[in-house]
């Protein structure tokens, strides 16, 4: 925290066991999974964000492919 500003948490976005908190005097944002809370700088926050969404598009490829077994997983540019 910056010594000249006090702390003031802002709610950015929650679910059951799941929520994000920005401090405004940190300058970070605060990941809680359930017991475990883990401080992130902002570029740490955005990183994390491309990372979960190429996570989640790629489940969504591999669901894909097991309803349609001739989709061929290895032509597909998800870099």
């Amino acid at each position: 925290m910056r010594q000249d500003e006090a702390c003031r948490r802002i709610l950015l976005a929650g679910a059951d066991g799941c929520r994000i908190i920005y401090c405004e005097g940190c300058g970070v944002a605060e990941l809680e999974l359930g017991a475990i809370s883990v401080r992130l700088e902002l570029n740490a926050l955005h990183n994390l964000q491309a990372v979960l969404g190429q996570a989640a598009m790629k489940l969504s490829v591999l669901k894909a492919i097991k309803v349609s077994p001739d989709f061929e997983y290895d032509k597909l540019d998800l870099h």
